[in-house]
């Protein structure tokens, strides 16, 4: 700063000029001098009495520089702080959109598991019922087969007996009946000695 910056106006001594120049104002009124020159006396006074007053009025403003200065200072630091967490504020938004995006990406991926587990139940189930209709189907092709094979053998042995005379078989008929344990109520009978 120079030296005119840092030296201080010395306001009594304007009070002082402005004293003197209301006095030559008075005497030239008394003297009855030219109206000019008191006119001008007198506004040169009251020009300096509000120089005066803007003075002490920038000087209160100066004691009051250091706080102001401060305040701004701190509201200048608050538009740090308050940037810094809105910056914040829009990350933690544009990361929660993006999980947002990525559950319901999850979530999708899950209803199509869900669906294709459900169509793979389906299948299974499907699977299931074929599998058991098969079986009984299978079941049904061995049965008949055995009613096939079986019929083939009786009648072989109808032909058989056609061409001989039965009433030669009847006793032979009657003893496989009596050994045969099946036919008798209580078993074979046989004689313990």
């Amino acid at each position: 700063m120079t030296e005119r910056t840092t030296r201080r106006i010395n306001t009594d001594a304007l009070v002082k000029l402005c004293d003197r120049l209301d006095m030559q104002a008075a005497l030239l009124e008394i003297i009855e001098g030219e109206r000019i020159d008191v006119d001008l006396y007198l506004k040169s006074s009251a020009g300096l009495r509000e120089a005066l007053a803007e003075i002490e009025r920038l000087r209160s403003d100066a004691a009051t520089l250091p706080k102001v200065l401060a305040e701004n200072e701190r509201l200048r630091s608050d538009v740090g702080l308050r940037l810094k967490t809105a910056t914040e504020l829009q990350e933690a938004r544009a990361e929660i959109e993006r999980l947002r995006s990525g559950h319901l990406k999850t979530d999708t991926e899950l209803r199509e598991a869900r669906a294709e587990i459900e169509g793979l139940r389906y299948d299974a189930d499907l699977h299931l019922k074929t599998a058991a209709e098969l079986r009984e189907a299978r079941a049904q092709i061995e049965h008949l087969q055995s009613d096939k094979d079986a019929p083939s053998e009786r009648s072989e042995a109808t032909a058989e007996l056609r061409g001989m005379n039965i009433s030669t078989f009847w006793p032979a008929d009657w003893l496989l009946k009596f050994l045969d344990p099946s036919t008798t109520k209580n078993g074979p009978k046989y004689r313990s000695r």
